[in-house]
């Protein structure tokens, strides 16, 4: 906690600019862009998960997802109809019209994730996406994950304490402390054998 990871999310999705040093999406300095060009490669390239939700509270959940597909240029009745197919492989079929005030906090992070996923997107950033919720709806947004890393061929940048997320769907791993990281590598490496004595001590707190 506190090592930097949401504030390194952030930046990744243009959401906040570094103080220091630079970041290029796709050949662009992102530093020197203007908020509309911002807002453009956030929309283009980018799917996000965000740690609080930050669903809209006057929305349903099924208008909280199509928001994406709106900037996106999808039609009503395609994102409509996306919206419901979505919210319903997450099992909230029965939540569509449901406020977010309505929903538990497990409810509303499925919420986000059909927002993060209704369309395409290069690069899905996805801060604690599995922070509240129960065993088995875990494993539901963590194999809709899976099955979109597979049907989709994306990349993903994933953010969470749970080093069990972690081990499931990473390829690569970094581990950050006080705002810089301490260790990279492959996940097996990692996880088996870990060179730094942080990670040490956060791979053996966990085994």
């Amino acid at each position: 906690s506190g090592s930097g990871k949401s504030t390194l999310m952030n930046i990744l999705g243009c959401l906040d600019q570094s103080s220091h040093g630079f970041y290029q999406v796709y050949g662009k300095e992102v530093d020197h862009l203007d908020s509309n060009d911002l807002a453009e490669l956030r929309s283009r390239y980018f799917g996000f998960i965000f740690q609080r939700y930050q669903l809209i509270s006057g929305l349903t959940a099924a208008e909280n997802v199509e928001i994406p597909a709106i900037y996106y240029g999808m039609s009503s009745k395609e994102r409509q109809n996306r919206a419901v197919k979505l919210l319903s492989a997450l099992d909230l079929k029965e939540r569509l019209d449901y406020f977010p005030n309505q929903l538990s906090g497990g409810q509303r992070q499925r919420v986000a994730l059909g927002r993060a996923i209704i369309r395409p997107a290069d690069i899905y950033l996805l801060d604690e996406p599995t922070t509240g919720l129960d065993v088995s709806v875990q494993a539901l947004v963590l194999d809709t994950l899976k099955r979109l890393q597979r049907d989709r061929a994306i990349t993903m940048v994933i953010v969470s304490h749970d080093l069990g997320v972690i081990r499931t769907m990473a390829d690569r791993v970094m581990v950050m402390r006080r705002g810089r990281v301490v260790e990279e590598g492959l996940v097996d490496q990692i996880f088996q054998d870990p060179q730094h004595a942080y990670t040490q001590q956060l791979v053996h707190a966990k085994l």
